[in-house]
């Protein structure tokens, strides 16, 4: 079992070789496509209508709290933390050490760079760098508090729809073997070894940087195909697992696998096919094999045991999304798998976002209902703090989010037990908001 694999990095200087006019034609076709974490997909670029920081949205700031109509359909109205429900009785802990992985890793980049290109808002690495070192400070609930309290300005999103939703993703275990035998018998997908990985951006700086997972024939560049019709490469194994087990893997986009000797590995996303995501549940609903109490992971594992290989094959083929792994050592246990912001996650304090419309690593207090336990859908309140850090290919809209469980079966079956409705306040530096609120009176000055 070869752990060493590595995707080919296409670069401007091996064109010539591989014919990337065409490459290009390809990548112009698609846009910008960045990478994901968990049960995330690739990001497809602004739709008409999706916030443009240039034209579309200014977000007004405290010291001229008037709400903002965007022409997204949504609103960012500048609020106080006594605004906040619970505000004062939330546990911070978790939150803190999230928002500090993301400014370790901002602290590596250019302060004057934005910290996201595609959200309304964003300011500049060195506009989130003070409450980075401020909370690096803060060891303790009352600090921690203080200094979201003195470095941001609350915004609450308030959408013209109405419209919000919250779901839950986790880090799946899996039992594995290292060679195939009964109930372990597909491979937990490697890196093929014709796969290539293209950034767009290193080729003209009107392409948004980005990763494309294809491979070349006769010169050109071209996706694989659907799920139905890939064969994996027994070469390029992690292990070897149920095929049930594997697909979820896929769907959540990274795992643990537990051999029988007591090693555990992480197996990390590296690449897709770029096919959409199409959800095996509500194709099993609506064709009347399962009932809606049934769409839950482990009945439907259930469902392909009792089924058989071959229809409960069909069923998975139905999404042609696919998912190839890379190994990775698990250095730190209570953390989760890098997320689309490239750092750890954290139980209940990271989240997956739509980053056309929110930028990584930025604070957001929610107000929603988790469940306490697996198979809990009522839930209880959760009024918290958490850190967008990812994203997924079902994350769409401004109001639209997915926490971040934490990995194994409890965790899971709370993750898969999440589907409420969620209030949101974005958290903004207040250099940010300030230049907002100027931006915003020359605005107003103009069209008066």
């Amino acid at each position: 079992m070869d752990l060493r694999a590595q995707s080919k990095i296409v670069k401007p200087s091996l064109a010539s070789r591989w014919g990337f006019r065409s490459v290009l034609r390809c990548v112009t076709a698609i846009f910008a496509v960045t990478a994901y974490g968990c049960a995330t997909t690739a990001v497809s670029p602004p739709e008409t209508g999706v916030p443009n920081t240039q034209a579309t949205t200014v977000i007004t700031g405290p010291k001229n709290p008037v709400e903002l109509q965007t022409a997204s359909g949504y609103s960012m109205v500048p609020k106080s933390f006594s605004d906040l429900p619970a505000w004062r009785n939330t546990n911070f802990n978790s939150a803190r050490s999230a928002f500090l992985e993301s400014c370790q890793s901002w602290s590596k980049r250019d302060g004057n760079k934005l910290i996201s290109t595609s959200a309304p808002y964003s300011g500049s690495v060195s506009d989130w760098m003070p409450a980075c070192t401020s909370i690096q400070a803060a060891t303790d609930t009352r600090m921690i508090a203080k200094v979201f309290e003195t470095e941001f300005t609350p915004y609450f999103i308030n959408p013209t729809d109405k419209q919000s939703k919250l779901t839950g993703y986790f880090e799946p275990e899996l039992e594995v073997r290292y060679r195939p035998e009964a109930g372990f018998s597909q491979a937990v997908p490697g890196i093929p070894e014709d796969l290539v990985r293209v950034d767009p951006s290193e080729f003209d700086p009107k392409f948004a940087k980005g990763k494309v997972w294809g491979r070349v024939i006769e010169g050109e560049l071209e996706f694989y195909p659907d799920r139905k019709d890939i064969i994996d490469e027994p070469s390029k194994a992690l292990g070897y697992a149920s095929p049930g087990e594997i697909f979820y893997l896929q769907i959540q986009g990274s795992g643990r696998l537990k051999f029988p000797d007591g090693r555990v590995i992480r197996a990390a996303f590296a690449a897709h096919n770029h096919k959409p995501f199409v959800s095996i549940a509500r194709h099993l609903i609506d064709t009347g094999q399962i009932q809606t109490h049934q769409a839950g992971m482990n009945s439907i594992l259930n469902w392909m045991d009792e089924v058989g290989p071959q229809i409960a094959q069909d069923a998975m083929n139905v999404n042609p999304r696919y998912v190839w792994f890379t190994p990775q050592e698990i250095k730190d246990p209570s953390k989760g798998p890098n997320g689309a912001q490239g750092i750890p996650l954290t139980a209940m304090a990271s989240m997956a976002v739509d980053p056309r419309y929110h930028a990584y690593g930025a604070p957001i207090f929610i107000d929603t209902k988790v469940p306490a336990t697996p198979g809990d859908w009522r839930g209880r309140e959760f009024r918290n703090l958490v850190i967008a850090q990812d994203t997924g290919g079902a994350i769409k809209g401004i109001l639209r989010g997915d926490l971040f469980f934490g990995s194994g079966d409890d965790a899971g079956g709370r993750a898969a037990s999440m589907n409420h409705d969620v209030a949101m306040w974005v958290l903004l530096p207040k250099s940010v908001a300030s230049a907002m609120t100027e931006a915003q009176l020359l605005a107003d000055s103009a069209d008066g």
